[in-house]
């Protein structure tokens, strides 16, 4: 056996030349062991020949000599960028410095009083319309408090309190805007689903009143609306087209969808309102009407007949011109009776139904959904868990530019106001002092 000491002597004198007798010779000498040169000659061939550890490099010493390389590489060039950054930043400082020191402010101006207290002041010589539209009152639903979480709450007081305010809240919006224009008309479009209904079975067993009592309690308190409001204008126009919610069968009706309870608590209001000769009423059959405001055209209809994503609303307006281009070629065939008054193509679209305030511009005309006065209820929160504050929209027609501005009314800060309009009636509707 080769003692372990010597391999690394063998190794040497092998590499420098000595036979395999004289390494087996000294190998007897210095270690006392007798080897045959055949068995060390072996032991040189299989292992011997290789390089000793010695010899070998240090592996993890390279490894450790390249990273220090590789971070005195990247600390010079990080260094590098650094003195750039600081000249440049200095270029930058002495640039921004020498334009302040050059060049010359403008001089300072006195305060100027406001332009409505200026002697000389003119108002805007256009007059201006404003729409004020109401849409989904639900009159008679019984939204809970408690089952909201707390969310909201709505029953016939509520919208007898949010009603209130938002005929004085349109007001204070058009009197502010007098301040600069006059403003002599205002259109107040009524969009449906004016009453909760009983369309659906929770309605039917949870509505705080019949669809009879939703209807003609709903009918006083916006004809009482409409005559506080009137006074303040030179005309009150009323378009209107029913909902889904006030419709007298559980199935959606395509004939006679104006039986309704939108048509009837419409047509009470006119009759409340019927003294007050400044109140202008539209009122017609079909699912949607086309009024005027400031030379544009506006299509409105309650919207149950579209579905609720922008693209499938641009898709249905889309759809809505074309059926009014049909219109055009009957008159023009003469189908039409000449004192059928209708107008025939629209700018812009008001619709309701959806619960929220949006708007979309689809290039021809804005598409206006226009609030809820309602507010969320059980099934939106259940259902598709969603919630909305309960407003309506104010918007704003000049007779050269059309649509100029809206304002969002937000209904639920009246709801613990001591404001109302009567919800009391005679035992005889239509008389006076009943």
């Amino acid at each position: 056996m080769i003692p372990n000491e010597a391999k690394l002597e063998i190794i040497r004198k092998r590499k420098e030349g000595e036979s395999w007798t004289a390494i087996a010779v000294w190998v007897g000498e210095t270690y006392g062991i007798k080897v045959h040169r055949s068995t060390i000659r072996r032991w040189y061939d299989k292992e011997g020949c290789q390089e000793s550890e010695v010899d070998k490099p240090d592996l993890e010493q390279i490894k450790i000599d390249k990273k220090l390389n590789t971070y005195k590489t990247e600390a010079a060039y990080y260094k590098k960028l650094y003195e750039q950054m600081i000249a440049e930043s200095s270029y930058e400082d002495l640039f921004i410095n020498t334009i302040k020191e050059l060049t010359p402010a403008f001089k300072n101006f006195e305060l100027i009083q406001p332009l409505k207290f200026q002697q000389g002041f003119k108002r805007g010589s256009h007059p201006q319309s404003v729409m004020a539209p109401l849409a989904d009152t639900h009159i008679g639903d019984n939204v809970d408090y408690n089952q909201m979480a707390g969310l909201n709450s709505y029953d016939i007081e509520i919208f007898n309190q949010r009603l209130y305010g938002w005929a004085t809240q349109v007001l204070a919006l058009v009197e502010y805007r007098r301040s600069f224009t006059d403003i002599p008309e205002l259109v107040v479009p009524m969009l449906g689903d004016m009453v909760s209904g009983d369309i659906h079975e929770e309605l039917a067993t949870t509505n705080l009143d019949t669809c009879m009592g939703q209807m003609i309690r709903g009918a006083n308190l916006i004809a009482q609306a409409l005559m506080f409001l009137a006074p303040h204008f030179e005309v009150v126009r009323v378009p209107c087209v029913v909902g889904n919610h006030g419709r007298l069968t559980k199935k959606i009706p395509s004939k006679n969808k104006y039986i309704n309870w939108d048509y009837m608590m419409y047509q009470w209001i006119a009759a409340f309102c019927s003294n007050q000769t400044n109140i202008k009423f539209e009122i017609p059959k079909s699912l949607f009407h086309v009024f005027e405001i400031c030379n544009r055209k506006i299509l409105m209809l309650h919207g149950d007949t579209f579905k609720g994503s922008s693209p499938d609303i641009i898709k249905n307006v889309t759809a809505m011109r074309a059926v009014l281009q049909y219109r055009n070629t009957l008159e023009e065939e003469a189908v039409i009776e000449e004192n059928d008054s209708w107008v025939n193509q629209f700018d812009s679209t008001i619709i309701g139904h959806f619960h929220r305030v949006d708007e979309i511009d689809i290039g021809t005309g804005e598409v206006h959904i226009c609030g809820c006065m309602k507010g969320g209820d059980e099934y939106a929160l259940g259902q598709l868990s969603v919630i909305t504050k309960p407003k309506q929209i104010v918007t704003y027609w000049h007779p050269k530019y059309g649509y100029i501005g809206k304002e969002v009314v937000y209904l639920n800060r009246y709801d613990n106001s001591p404001n109302s309009f009567i919800d009391k009636l005679g035992p005889v509707w239509g008389m006076k002092n009943s």
